[in-house]
């Protein structure tokens, strides 16, 4: 890559903060979690706690013993607590009262120190995969510059979605670094982190990092998967809206009744042309899946660490915690789903964008690079993004969390296969900033900000609509089931633009660069 130099031959300002990704994004990082501890723009609703952390994480944080021995935790809740725990633990050692204002600090600061992690380990990994200067701008980009990381975070420090996106990362970096205790190790915490992190653990340590693509392909079978596992959501959908006729669920955004068909059907081509693409690259022929089962479950020291890690969950979630108490019957867990996939056709699409931005973006516009660079993630991380393509009709995405590092892996990987220069990275940078709305104090719209049982921006559920309306919509615009249509299309056709300028950024830029060595020689 060409440098730009100043006329004392040493390199420009700007060529310094491009080669150096790591200290811009450690500098960013910190900076805005500094900025938003001083200048607090965090949520109003129950004094700064939001939702689920009111009802659940505040209490465990307050009285871990008597949440975990008398109350009970229930089985779904105690897999997000870990770092409630941790404060816990923190305020009884150095006998900190606990004090709503010093429980959101700690997490705030906590927070931080996941995201430094968090960018320092994905400067790790760009390095392990030996990715180019401007393939791994386009890792930070995709993991970093987006609402979730540089808003909602932020906005709703006492969660554990960053740390769940951390969690997935360090996962992946063990991963690759072919590392099985570390990986178990990371996946033994992940039990109080994050609900799905158990199955995607599972998957990587049952299929090795060095398990490589198949060389062949099994046309029928990758047919019978994605035909098979797309007619089943559809006969889903079909039974859960017109057999069973359940309506809405309540505080989500009405669906469009007339247009639930064209969502199913549009949903089915969606699962079927990702499982099937996927399938024929990943589901081998019949001799070679034959070796490849014998291979897989042969006696090994990971079958050990397999059942050590679903004995803990086991434990964690039957013994500690109380399965009697259920946080989200299996029932009501279908026809939540059910609806937030197909309220609006396709909006799982927008709202992944709007809050995961590149991440999102790069599967779209660049599928068949995607398919062709699945060489470089090996088998088992590419059967984990069949399994991330399935998760992802959900339009609540938050629910992906950790999963993000994955989808900012493929776009990195994705982006090498360009040859991108630096104009590309600041043009695409610049959007991402613009579209994460991390510019936008979402506080300065509360009508009631500083009175007393300020609700914002839910203020209360039971007035049917109301999180539909502007200025609520300055946050839940950014949350799937609950954007309004018209913020819906608004936004839909904001990442169009930006999918286009981003589209022509990653091409012109390799044109360019092919035109300018065809003039050089």
């Amino acid at each position: 890559m060409a440098s730009i130099s100043t006329r004392s031959g040493s390199p420009s300002y700007f060529t310094l903060v491009y080669q150096n990704p790591l200290w811009v994004f450690l500098g960013l990082s910190v900076t805005l979690s500094i900025w938003y501890i001083l200048f607090p723009d965090v949520v109003p609703l129950h004094n700064g706690f939001a939702w689920e952390g009111d009802t659940y994480y505040k209490p465990v944080a307050i009285n871990l013993p008597h949440e975990l021995l008398e109350t009970h935790i229930n089985s779904y809740t105690i897999q997000r607590i870990f770092p409630f725990v941790l404060l816990h633990g923190f305020f009884r050692l150095f006998d900190i009262p606990f004090r709503d204002e010093y429980l959101i600090l700690w997490m705030q600061i906590f927070n931080l120190g996941v995201g430094v992690l968090m960018i320092v380990l994905w400067h790790k990994t760009a390095k392990l995969l030996n990715l180019s200067l401007e393939a791994a701008w386009v890792g930070f980009l995709a993991f970093f510059v987006n609402f979730s990381f540089l808003k909602y975070d932020l906005y709703i420090p006492f969660t554990t979605d960053r740390l769940a996106a951390a969690a997935g990362l360090m996962s992946l970096y063990f991963y690759l670094r072919r590392s099985t205790l570390g990986l178990w190790l990371t996946a033994l915490v992940s039990l109080n982190i994050w609900p799905t992190a158990l199955a995607y653990n599972l998957l990587l340590l049952l299929i090795p990092a060095d398990e490589p693509l198949p060389k062949t392909s099994n046309r029928p079978l990758s047919l019978l998967w994605a035909a098979g596992v797309s007619l089943l959501i559809m006969l889903l959908f079909v039974g859960v809206l017109y057999v069973r006729d359940v309506p809405l669920p309540p505080r989500m955004a009405p669906e469009v009744r007339p247009l639930l068909p064209l969502g199913i059907v549009l949903t089915g081509i969606y699962v079927f042309y990702t499982q099937w693409t996927l399938g024929r690259r990943l589901i081998p022929g019949w001799a070679e899946l034959g070796n490849l089962l014998l291979r897989t479950l042969r006696p090994s020291i990971k079958w050990l660490y397999i059942l050590a890690l679903l004995a803990a969950y086991i434990e964690l979630t039957r013994v500690i915690g109380d399965p009697s108490r259920s946080y989200l019957p299996f029932k009501t867990f279908l026809i939540n789903t059910t609806y937030a996939v197909l309220q609006r056709p396709l909006q799982f699409v927008v709202a992944h964008g709007v809050y995961y931005g590149l991440a999102a973006l790069i599967p779209m516009l660049f599928w068949r690079r995607l398919l062709a660079v699945l060489d470089r993630l090996g088998l088992g991380l590419g059967l984990m993004l069949m399994v991330v393509m399935l998760q992802a009709i959900n339009s609540e995405t938050r629910q992906l969390a950790n999963v993000l590092p994955l989808l900012a892996l493929i776009a990195a990987l994705v982006a090498d296969t360009f040859s991108l220069n630096r104009a590309a990275v600041w043009t695409v940078a610049v959007l991402l900033v613009l579209i994460s709305k991390a510019w936008l104090p979402f506080n300065w719209f509360d009508p009631t900000f500083g009175q007393p049982a300020d609700r914002f921006p839910s203020f209360s559920f039971v007035h049917n609509g109301i999180m539909l309306e502007w200025p609520f919509q300055v946050y839940f615009m950014n949350q799937g089931p609950w954007i309004s249509n018209f913020y819906l299309l608004l936004q839909g056709g904001i990442l169009a633009v930006v999918g286009f300028v981003v589209y022509k950024a990653f091409t012109r830029s390799r044109l360019g660069d092919n035109a300018a060595a065809g003039r050089s020689h």
